[in-house]
């Protein structure tokens, strides 16, 4: 299936611009976007995408990471936010959440 997502760059400037890039760059979209599965899904929590089919793509991105934008928007039921493994650590991978998870904030 498919989801629209509202991109709000003032709640998280680079975080924003990393998404649009990645949805945006014809370089990118059809090879990132296409066969993208949610890999993780936890019920009443959140689920998990963005980590491509092809190695040499998951590759590319793989040291391409951001520097964490200051918390504007808390993680409520509904938004998109980036995963991360720690400080300054988000590449593409993201989570959709399914409650209010103030407790990822920052």
């Amino acid at each position: 299936g498919s989801f629209q997502v509202e991109v709000h760059p003032e709640w998280a400037p680079l975080g924003a611009a990393r998404f649009l890039e990645l949805v945006q760059s014809p370089d990118n979209n059809p090879s990132f976007w296409k066969g993208l599965r949610f890999f993780r899904v936890v019920d009443g929590f959140m689920c998990q995408f963005g980590i491509p089919g092809k190695p040499a793509l998951a590759a590319a991105w793989r040291d391409q990471t951001l520097k964490d934008d200051p918390v504007i928007e808390s993680n409520q039921r509904g938004y998109l936010s980036f995963a991360t493994s720690g400080k300054d650590s988000r590449t593409t991978q993201m989570f959709i959440n399914f409650g209010d998870n103030a407790n990822l904030d920052g």
